[in-house]
C-alpha cells in the first residue's frame, strides 16, 4: 500500500472540493447515472452538463426544503429527470437516491 503525503492528501482534497461531479450532489448524480446508461466512465463523458442546465440552479432545487419538485431536460440523446427526492432517471432507467 502506497502512503500518500500531506501535501497530496491537501492538494487531492482542494481538487475534490472544486469538482462537483466528485460529491453526492445532484450535478454529480446526473453525471453518474448519464455515464452508466452510456456504460463508461464519468471522466469520459462528451457531453457537458452545464450547457444544457445551470448546476447552481439544480444545487439550489435540491437545496430546496420540500422534495416535491421535477426537473427534465435532453442531454445528448437522453431524456433526463431529476426528482427532488434524490432520484435520477436517464431513459427510464431510475437511479434513486442519488444525492
Amino acid at each position: 500500500m502506497t502512503r500518500r503525503s500531506t501535501l497530496e492528501e491537501t492538494e487531492t482534497d482542494e481538487r475534490d472540493a472544486a469538482d462537483p461531479a466528485r460529491h453526492g450532489s445532484p450535478v454529480s448524480a446526473v453525471v453518474r447515472s448519464f455515464a452508466a446508461v452510456e456504460d463508461i466512465d464519468p471522466v469520459e463523458l462528451n457531453t457537458t452538463l452545464q450547457e444544457v442546465v445551470d448546476a447552481d440552479a439544480l444545487a439550489s432545487l435540491a437545496r430546496h426544503e420540500g422534495s416535491d419538485w421535477r426537473l427534465e431536460f435532453p442531454l445528448g440523446d437522453h431524456e433526463v429527470v431529476v426528482e427532488g427526492g434524490g432520484t435520477v432517471v436517464v431513459d427510464d432507467r431510475a437511479f434513486p437516491n442519488q444525492f
